[in-house]
């Protein structure tokens, strides 16, 4: 199969272009077909080095979103999307022609999600969902989110879903079209 792959790190310039052997699942694991790959901040840090513990040579990668070709029959087919907290680090990822992982960690791709709206979600929406988690955020939290980037979009959508009262800040102004789960409540001027 083909993939970027990197066995050194400390430049992007490391990431190759290889043909490497497509894996082989084991007992309670999936292959799945890559259709669609994220990109996150920690691939690119990963290739650069700022995590020692990645063991090399290694094809990054944590999300994904693609169809089950090898795995549990009930899997067997059907269209799935994942991240993984070893994929690209301890375990080859995500930008790959295949990638191979434990059954339990794909979950179906819902039907109205593209595979590459699907595979964006993994890194942003774990990272926002556990922050929320961890800071017991629910229906009577005011929450003010600091930036604009797929971490802060996603905490504010599942915040919403929480019922909790947002105020999102960032360096320069966004029409509301492109955050549609915020509602300008501003002061007059506001955006001009």
């Amino acid at each position: 199969m083909k993939a970027l792959q990197f066995d050194k790190t400390g430049d992007l310039s490391s990431l190759r272009f290889v043909d490497v052997p497509t894996p082989t699942p084991g007992a309670d694991e999936v292959l799945v077909q890559i259709k669609a790959a994220g990109l996150n901040p920690s691939d690119v840090k990963n290739v650069l080095g700022r995590f020692p513990y990645t063991t090399l040579p290694r094809i990054p990668g944590r999300d994904f979103a693609g169809v089950v070709v090898e795995g549990p029959p009930a899997l067997i087919g059907q269209q799935v999307w994942g991240t993984g907290r070893e994929l690209g680090f301890f375990a080859d990822g995500s930008h790959a022609q295949f990638v191979k992982l434990p059954a339990n960690g794909v979950a179906l791709k819902p039907s109205r999600l593209s595979f590459s709206q699907a595979a964006s979600l993994g890194v942003p929406y774990t990272t926002a969902w556990d922050a929320l988690e961890r800071s017991l955020v629910s229906a009577e939290t005011r929450l003010l989110v600091i930036g604009g980037g797929a971490v802060a979009t996603a905490a504010l959508a599942l915040a919403k879903v929480r019922g909790a009262q947002l105020l999102a800040a960032a360096r320069r102004w966004l029409p509301l079209a492109s955050a549609p789960h915020c509602s300008s409540e501003s002061a007059p001027g506001w955006g001009k």
